[in-house]
């Protein structure tokens, strides 16, 4: 099995890769500056977008390539990635305020069931690293993308209604989210 993984030049993105390495998941990790190299993504089992710095209309190669995604693989987005695949819906990302959200370990108390993922919700604490987010007050909730979770009245969790693309804002790969464990697991044990 071959995941794909969209590298966005972040640190946390060492910590995910080194996650799916240990469970023996063979990666094919493209920095997104070589997303046109891609041609032929229905080799690929997943993708996932990592997370990454500034704001995700940024990366114009990245948002193209999630439109170009085949219906039928499963997509993840961590913090950029997530917030990359809510723009690409439709939704509007924006500053959160008054101030970001960093090393803010939070508890996932109230997290609707995925469409997709059996056991998805973290079991245990996720921590968020993000200046950015998607308010779940947004028109996009309605439309296409459905907020599972979340946290100060922005989306934690979002899945697409129709297909299997899940986005999460927290970090499951950090030493600080000892419930991003379950969740890695979960997505997995779906693909």
């Amino acid at each position: 099995m071959t995941l794909l993984f969209i590298d966005h030049y972040d640190s946390f993105s060492y910590n995910l890769t080194s996650w799916f390495i240990a469970k023996n998941v063979e990666l094919k990790i493209i920095s997104y500056n070589e997303i046109s190299l891609l041609k032929d993504l229905s080799q690929y089992k997943a993708i996932i977008f990592s997370p990454g710095p500034g704001h995700p209309s940024e990366y114009l190669e990245s948002i193209e390539l999630y439109k170009r995604i085949p219906e039928h693989i499963p997509f993840l987005g961590v913090c950029l990635g997530h917030q990359i695949f809510l723009l690409a819906e439709g939704g509007i990302v924006e500053q959160i305020n008054p101030i970001p959200i960093h090393g803010c370990q939070v508890e996932i108390i109230d997290c609707k069931e995925s469409k997709f993922i059996k056991n998805m919700t973290p079991k245990g604490s996720v921590v968020l690293y993000n200046s950015l987010g998607c308010k779940s007050s947004d028109p996009i909730f309605s439309n296409s993308v459905v907020s599972l979770a979340n946290e100060s009245g922005f989306s934690l969790i979002a899945e697409h209604k129709h297909l299997a693309r899940i986005g999460v804002q927290f970090h499951p790969e950090s030493f600080a989210s000892p419930g991003g464990d379950s969740f890695l697991n979960a997505f997995l044990g779906f693909v």
